[in-house]
């Protein structure tokens, strides 16, 4: 079995009230770009799925621009 390194849980306690972003700020600086950006990917294709049934795909649109003749 390869040695895989355990999962890193964070956690907290809210008391009395609506809790301020600190936590959130700290846990995704320390995930990395790439776990963000991973994660902010999954919610595009979770909203996806959900609005349209289907996978994103790429806008395919082309544009032409051409100079006028004087």
């Amino acid at each position: 079995m390869p040695n895989t390194p355990q999962p890193v849980w964070k956690t907290r306690v809210v008391r009395n009230g609506f809790p301020d972003r600190r936590f959130d700020v700290e846990f995704w600086q320390g995930q990395g770009d790439e776990a963000i950006f991973r994660a902010a990917w999954e919610m595009v294709v979770m909203v996806e799925e959900f609005k349209h049934g289907r996978q994103p795909r790429f806008q395919r649109t082309i544009t032409r621009v051409q100079r006028r003749a004087s």
